[in-house]
């Protein structure tokens, strides 16, 4: 395998990791999702989408103690930063390896054309 094949491959996965974090920006749904607990439901423990009025007990799951509450508009607002968030790290992402790709490529066709 040359050079070459190894840059094509390794500007590859940059393009691969943008487009996924750009189309999970784009697939996220505008209804709040409760990661955690959603406390009106009592003993009943469940996640899921929240409605209007409801509150998210928020849980880091690796020691199982609580991270806070959130209300439905304060889930809305946090889950829309993080949607631009992935919008702003899968552009880059997707920039990075297609600018490599291109030159790459380009400076492979150039160099047939001068032989």
């Amino acid at each position: 395998m040359s050079f070459r094949g190894v840059l094509l491959g390794l500007f590859v996965v940059p393009v691969v990791a943008g487009g996924y974090f750009l189309t999970e920006a784009a697939t996220a749904g505008d209804t709040p999702r409760c990661t955690g607990i959603i406390q009106e439901y009592g003993d009943a423990e469940r996640s899921g989408p929240m409605k209007p009025g409801q509150t998210c007990e928020l849980y880091d799951f690796t020691d199982g103690r609580s991270a806070g509450t959130r209300t439905y508009e304060q889930q809305r607002k946090a889950q829309a930063d993080g949607a631009a968030d992935d919008y702003r790290t899968g552009g880059w992402w997707l920039a990075y390896g297609v600018a490599g790709l291109t030159v790459v490529t380009t400076h492979r066709f150039l160099e047939r054309r001068r032989s």
